[in-house]
C-alpha cells in the first residue's frame, strides 16, 4: 500500500514539476586574470561563485593562490550563480556583469570588494 502511494506521488509530482536548470544552460563567465588568452593546452578550472556568499568568499583566496602557484598552465573561468537565499546576490551579480562590460580589469576588484 505504501509503495503504491509512493509510486503514485512520484508519477504525479514528476510530471508536474518543472525545475530551473542550475547551472544555467548558457555559460557565461569571467577569465582570471582579465585579458588572458586560454590555450588548448591550458587546464581550465571553472568555478561557480555567488558574490555575497561566505563560502565563495572563503574559497577565493586559496583558489587565487593555486592559480598563482601553477602559473600559465592553469586558467580560471568564473561563473556567477546568485543563490535566491542570499540577499542582494542577483543585484551584485548584475553589477559584476555591468562592470565587466565597461572595464574587464575592474571586475575582480569589485568581486573582492564584495567579499570584504
Amino acid at each position: 500500500m505504501i509503495r503504491t502511494a509512493f509510486l503514485f506521488l512520484v508519477l504525479v509530482i514528476g510530471t508536474q514539476v518543472h525545475a530551473q536548470l542550475v547551472p544555467p544552460a548558457r555559460l557565461d563567465g569571467f577569465v582570471y586574470p582579465p585579458g588572458r588568452r586560454v590555450d588548448p593546452d591550458t587546464i581550465l578550472i571553472e568555478a561557480f561563485f555567488n558574490p555575497v556568499c561566505p563560502d565563495s568568499r572563503d574559497a577565493w583566496p586559496p583558489l587565487k593562490q593555486a592559480l598563482k602557484h601553477y602559473g600559465s598552465r592553469v586558467a580560471l573561468l568564473l561563473h556567477l550563480l546568485p543563490l535566491p537565499y542570499h540577499d542582494n546576490a542577483y543585484v551584485s551579480s548584475r553589477a559584476l556583469h555591468i562592470v565587466n562590460a565597461l572595464n574587464a580589469n575592474a571586475t575582480y576588484c569589485l568581486l573582492e570588494t564584495f567579499f570584504h
